[in-house]
C-alpha cells in the first residue's frame, strides 16, 4: 500500500508541480475571484428556486424523491461521459505512463496511481452540482441530521460507479483493439463519437417521447409511491440506491439503501481493480505511437518551397499545427463547435423552427441584438486557441527568438490565428441566426460586424493571458490546458466588461433605436481594444526602464 500512496503522490506532483511557474502572476486570481462571486450567488440562488418550485409541485403528489433522482441521474451521465475522455488520455495516451513500467508496481497500483487526477476533475465537478441541490432539497424538505450524514459519504461514492464502469469498458476495448498504428487519430476519433454520443441519446430521447402516452403514464406513475422516481432511474440503479438513502435517511429502510448503495460501489471497484491487473499491461502497450517513415511528394515540395508572405506562412503553420494535433484540434476546434451544435439540437427537438422564433420575438429589437452578442461572446471566449496561443510551442517557443521577426509581429499573427478559428463558430452561429431564428439581414449584419470586432478582443486578451504567464515546460499536450486558471480568468474578464456594457445599454431606455445601439456597442469595443493595447505597451515600456 505504501508504494500505492507514494505512486499517487509522484503522479500527482508531475501533474499540479509549480516548478519553474511564475509566481509573481497570482494576482490572476483576483479577477477570477471577484468575477466568480456573482456567478455563484446566481447559480445558489437559481437552484434554491428551482428545487422549492419542484418540491412544492411533487410534494402533494408523494413525488417529491425524483428531485434528488433526477440529480443522481444527471451526475452520473456527465461524470461517465468525462471519464472516458480523462481514463483515455490517463490511462493510455499520457506520454509519462510507460516510465513507470521498470519499476516494481503491479498493473493494480498503476491504475490507482493514474486515476488520482481523474477523480479530482469527478470530485470537482460533482461538487459543483451536488452540494448546492443536495443543501437546497434539505432545507425546503427539513431534512433530518441524518439526511446530511448519510450524504457526506453518499457524495464520495457519487463518481466511483461512472468512473469504474468507464474504465473497465475502455481497459477490455483496448485490450483486444490494437490501435498503435493510429494513436493520434484515435484521440481525435475517440472525442468526436463522445461528442456525438451525447448528441444521439438526446435525439434518441426526445425522437421517442410522445406527448399522448407520456401523459397517460405520467397518471399511472403519480399513484404509485416514488413511481416517478422508479421510472426514471431504470436504466440507473446507483441513482435509484442513493436517491432512496437520502429521502429516507432517517428509517432502517434508508440505511439499507445506504449500505446497498456502499456495497455496489466497492463491489465495483474490486471489479475495476481486477480488470485492471488482467488487462490494463497489455493494452496500455498497445496504444504506444509507431515510428512512420513520411515522405513528401515532388510536386507538393515545390508548392511548399514557393515564397510567401510572412504573415501567411506563420498563420498557415499555426493552423497546421493546430489541425494537426488531435488535443490541439479537440480543444480548440471540436469543443468551441460543440455547444452551438448540442443547444441547436436541444431548441429543434423541443420547440422547432417556429419556437425558436417566437422566443426572439418576446424580445425588443435593442433586447435581441444584446442578447445575441452577449452569449456569443461568452462562446467564443471560452475558446481555448487564444489561451494556448504561446504554450502551444512549448519548449520550442524560445525557437521563435532566432526567427526575422519582432515579438509585436509573432503575437499579432498568434491573435490573428486565434481570430480565424472563431470565425468557424461565428460561421455556424450566423448560419443559426438566418436560418432557424430567422433574424432580418440588417439584424445579421450588425451582429456579424459586433461578432468580428469583439473576436478580436477576445482573442488578443487570451493571447496576452498565455504570454505572461504561459505552461511551456510540458511533456503531453493535455498538459497546455489541465491545472490552469487562464481559462477561467478570461471568460471571467470577457463577460464582466461586455456583460456591463449590455446591462447598460439593456436599461438605458433613451437608447432604443437600434442603430444607435450598435454604433456605441462598436465604438465601445473598439475602445476597450485600444485601451487594451496602450495599456501592453505602457506595461511594457514600465518594465523596460
Amino acid at each position: 500500500m505504501n508504494k500505492t500512496w507514494l505512486l499517487v503522490k509522484i503522479i500527482l506532483k508531475m501533474q499540479y508541480s509549480k516548478a519553474g511557474a511564475n509566481h509573481s502572476q497570482i494576482w490572476l486570481l483576483v479577477p477570477i475571484i471577484l468575477f466568480s462571486i456573482p456567478f455563484l450567488y446566481l447559480y445558489i440562488t437559481i437552484t434554491n428556486a428551482t428545487v422549492s418550485a419542484l418540491y412544492q409541485t411533487l410534494q402533494s403528489v408523494g413525488q417529491e424523491s425524483v428531485i434528488l433522482g433526477l440529480l443522481f441521474i444527471g451526475l452520473h451521465t456527465i461524470l461517465f461521459i468525462m471519464s472516458l475522455v480523462t481514463i483515455l488520455n490517463a490511462f493510455f495516451f499520457a506520454e509519462d505512463i510507460k516510465s513507470f513500467i521498470p519499476f516494481p508496481f503491479q498493473p493494480y497500483q498503476l491504475i490507482l496511481g493514474k486515476s488520482a487526477n481523474p477523480f479530482i476533475y469527478l470530485y470537482i465537478t460533482s461538487g459543483f452540482l451536488f452540494i448546492p441541490w443536495f443543501y437546497a432539497y434539505g432545507n425546503v424538505s427539513e431534512a433530518p441530521i441524518h439526511y446530511y450524514l448519510q450524504g457526506v459519504p453518499i457524495f464520495l461514492l457519487v463518481p466511483m460507479v461512472p468512473f469504474t464502469l468507464a474504465a473497465i469498458i475502455l481497459m477490455v476495448a483496448m485490450r483486444f483493439i490494437n490501435i498503435s498504428k493510429n494513436k493520434d487519430r484515435s484521440k481525435v476519433i475517440t472525442g468526436i463519437l463522445t461528442l456525438a454520443f451525447i448528441i444521439f441519446i438526446n435525439v434518441i430521447v426526445r425522437l421517442n417521447t410522445d406527448s399522448q402516452a407520456m401523459l397517460q403514464r405520467l397518471t399511472y406513475l403519480l399513484k404509485e409511491k416514488d413511481g416517478l422516481l422508479i421510472k426514471i432511474t431504470n436504466y440507473c440503479p446507483p441513482a435509484f440506491l442513493q436517491t432512496k438513502a437520502l429521502t429516507d435517511a432517517s428509517t432502517w429502510e434508508g440505511f439499507i439503501y445506504f449500505l446497498m448503495t456502499v456495497v455496489l460501489a466497492v463491489g465495483c471497484f474490486m471489479l475495476f481493480l481486477w480488470i485492471g491487473q488482467r488487462f490494463y499491461i497489455k493494452g496500455m502497450l498497445g496504444s504506444g505511437g509507431v515510428g512512420r517513415k513520411l515522405t513528401l511528394p515532388k510536386k507538393k515540395s515545390a508548392k511548399n518551397g514557393k515564397k510567401q508572405a510572412v504573415w501567411l506562412s506563420y498563420i498557415k503553420t499555426e493552423l497546421r499545427i493546430i489541425f494537426r494535433t488531435p488535443t490541439f484540434l479537440m480543444q480548440c476546434v471540436i469543443q468551441s463547435l460543440f455547444g452551438p451544435v448540442f443547444l441547436l439540437i436541444i431548441f429543434i427537438m423541443d420547440s422547432g423552427t417556429q419556437g425558436l422564433a417566437s422566443l426572439m420575438n418576446n424580445f425588443s429589437e435593442k433586447q435581441s441584438i444584446l442578447v445575441l452578442f452577449l452569449a456569443s461572446v461568452v462562446l467564443i471566449g471560452s475558446n481555448a486557441t487564444a489561451i494556448s496561443s504561446v504554450s502551444r510551442d512549448g519548449k520550442n517557443w524560445f525557437v521563435q527568438f532566432y526567427f526575422p521577426l519582432s515579438m509585436k509581429q509573432i503575437l499579432l499573427y498568434k491573435i490573428s490565428t486565434a481570430w480565424i478559428i472563431n470565425l468557424i463558430t461565428i460561421t455556424l452561429l450566423l448560419i443559426v441566426g438566418i436560418g432557424l431564428l430567422q433574424l432580418p439581414l440588417t439584424y445579421s449584419l450588425i451582429w456579424l460586424l459586433l461578432m468580428l470586432v469583439a473576436n478580436w478582443f477576445t482573442s488578443m486578451l487570451g493571447t496576452y493571458l498565455d504570454f505572461i504567464q504561459p505552461k511551456l515546460n510540458w511533456t503531453d499536450e493535455q498538459e497546455v490546458f489541465k491545472s490552469r486558471l487562464i481559462g477561467l480568468t478570461a471568460i471571467c474578464i470577457t463577460f464582466g466588461i461586455f456583460g456591463a456594457l449590455v446591462l447598460i445599454l439593456w436599461n438605458t431606455s433613451i437608447l432604443s433605436f437600434i442603430l444607435t445601439v450598435f454604433s456605441l456597442l462598436l465604438g465601445l469595443i473598439i475602445a476597450i481594444i485600444t485601451i487594451g493595447i496602450l495599456f501592453r505597451l505602457k506595461l511594457r515600456q514600465t518594465n523596460s526602464l
